[in-house]
């Protein structure tokens, strides 16, 4: 079991530079002779390593090889001595607050879920702050899943479910 702490507001931070890249959104500058023509476009470039450092361990090479060769905007995180790549995130479906989609009540064997008085189940990718009580058991689903109580931020790899020896309430969940 691996425990990863993540910043919740430095992934919040990353997603929205993410969506303003995605968007062509950035600061412009001006020319002083003429008003406001713009001279140049500054943009913004998310800083993915926090992310990638969390992840190294947790992705099998299978998944690594998927994300690396998937021809879509990726992230990597390349050990040059070694000459392998130690994780990898797919940036065009980066995770972003809303993403997550509630499931029923119920789950599946594929959403990240919460077993309590009521399964509660997530779809999708993103992040999500929240308060679910009573929680005996959570799976990941299909996906790499995080799961945060008693401040502690824990990170599991995908098709994992964790039993816990007495109910807890979890704060904070995030699927990608």
């Amino acid at each position: 079991m691996k425990r990863t702490f993540l910043s919740p507001s430095r992934m919040l931070m990353t997603a929205l530079a993410a969506i303003a890249l995605t968007l062509g959104l950035g600061a412009t500058g001006a020319s002083a002779d003429s008003g406001l023509r713009p001279s140049s476009k500054v943009i913004i470039v998310p800083d993915y390593t926090e992310i990638l450092w969390s992840l190294v361990g947790s992705q099998s090479e299978e998944q690594i090889d998927r994300i690396a060769n998937s021809g879509h905007k990726v992230q990597l995180l390349l050990d040059p001595k070694a000459g392998k790549i130690l994780a990898a995130i797919d940036t065009e479906s980066t995770f972003t607050p809303t993403a997550l989609t509630r499931l029923g009540p119920g789950c599946s064997t594929t959403s990240l879920c919460m077993l309590n008085s009521v399964p509660n189940g997530y779809i999708g990718t993103g992040s999500l702050n929240g308060t679910w009580s009573s929680v005996y058991r959570y799976m990941t689903g299909d996906r790499v899943g995080t799961f945060r109580f008693n401040g502690v931020d824990w990170t599991h790899n995908p098709n994992t479910t964790v039993n816990l020896p007495t109910p807890e309430t979890i704060t904070y969940i995030a699927r990608y």
